[in-house]
């Protein structure tokens, strides 16, 4: 947080500082330490309708930090209510935290919009770190919109800056995976591993900060992509320890289907059971549907064409052209291989339409 909101009252300067550093590094158990220690003088930060905003902004951030979204949005709802209140520092973190939370909702071009109106306010920022920071930002929400020369390009910025703050290992290890993950999609997979390994050596594993699972899902992922998932196998089953990570069923989706296609049957069926049933509590239509799908492609063959072609026009209602795109290209080639040219001429141009 930059320095020149926190001279307002210095007794709580350091508190604030330290908080927004822990949230900032990812670690939760001291981010909450320090939250319900703050959450005691709220009182006293009120007194200050400037510090008070700052202190809800940083509340926004830290339950978007515990994926608490309702609680995200109910602070950030608070901060709004004080604009009047705002220096041009405060607009950026304010805009900053809804493009972030909108990330989290994977409303990406909503979070670009939101991410462009607070670099408005960017020159007022005089702490590089957060300028790297915002640069990282940039980076994930493009390459989730598919702009991967944007997201290339930010991400390299953010790498740079981060270069020169050892205090910010993590904040590196995590563009050192946004850029793994571009060479993924630029199938420059020598590159990708590279970048991910580097990942995981600039991260503490002690500091239980979430990072390291991700990393070895996205190891795990780079092998799938290679067709390699004797080798994927081990990352994902190790990042499958963690079931508070956010892409939990994407590790469980990726370890099934690893192990299906290696013989290893048993395995397969326990992480696509797990998956499956947790992608109906969570009421996750989208991923129900990608572990049926995937169960009727390895277990249940006689069911394949019409559960795939049922999958498909569901992806298509929700407007889920990656998966569209991704399934019709599969069916496609099944059906051109099963000699069924009408239907592979139809899901083939279905997939080029997404």
């Amino acid at each position: 947080m930059d320095r020149s909101l926190l001279v307002l009252n210095q007794d709580v300067t350091t508190t604030l500082e330290s908080w927004y550093m822990q949230i900032r590094l990812g670690q939760q158990q001291a981010a909450l330490d320090l939250y319900l220690e703050l959450r005691q003088r709220e009182a006293e930060l009120k007194q200050q309708e400037t510090l008070y905003a700052v202190y809800l902004l940083l509340s926004c951030r830290f339950h978007l930090l515990t994926s608490d979204l309702a609680k995200s949005i109910e602070f950030h709802e608070e901060a709004g209510r004080y604009q009047h209140a705002f220096v041009p520092a405060i607009h950026y973190y304010y805009h900053l935290a809804k493009g972030m939370r909108l990330f989290a909702e994977r409303s990406y071009t909503c979070a670009l919009a939101a991410y462009e109106k607070a670099e408005e306010y960017l020159s007022s920022i005089d702490d590089e770190v957060e300028h790297g920071d915002f640069h990282f930002r940039k980076a994930a929400v493009y390459y989730y919109l598919d702009i991967s020369s944007l997201s290339v390009y930010h991400t390299e910025y953010a790498v740079k800056v981060f270069e020169k703050y050892p205090d910010y290992r993590y904040l590196l290890a995590r563009s050192e995976l946004m850029r793994g993950l571009n060479f993924i999609e630029q199938k420059e997979f020598t590159q990708a591993e590279q970048a991910l390994n580097d990942a995981l050596a600039y991260t503490d594993v002690t500091q239980g900060n979430g990072l390291v699972t991700l990393i070895q899902h996205n190891i795990g992922y780079l092998y799938t992509e290679q067709q390699m998932p004797l080798a994927a196998i081990p990352y994902l089953s190790a990042a499958r320890k963690d079931r508070t990570f956010t892409g939990y069923l994407k590790t469980l989706y990726l370890l099934a289907d690893s192990c299906w296609k290696t013989g290893q049957q048993e395995l397969a069926f326990d992480a696509y059971q797990e998956g499956f049933q947790l992608s109906i509590e969570q009421n996750d239509d989208i991923y129900k549907w990608e572990f049926a799908m995937l169960h009727k492609k390895y277990a249940d063959p006689a069911n394949f064409e019409a559960v795939w072609m049922e999958g498909i026009d569901f992806f298509k209602a929700k407007g889920d052209s990656y998966n569209v795109r991704t399934y019709a290209s599969e069916l496609a080639a099944y059906f051109n291989e099963t000699e069924q040219e009408e239907l592979a001429v139809y899901y083939y141009k279905l997939s080029l339409q997404y």
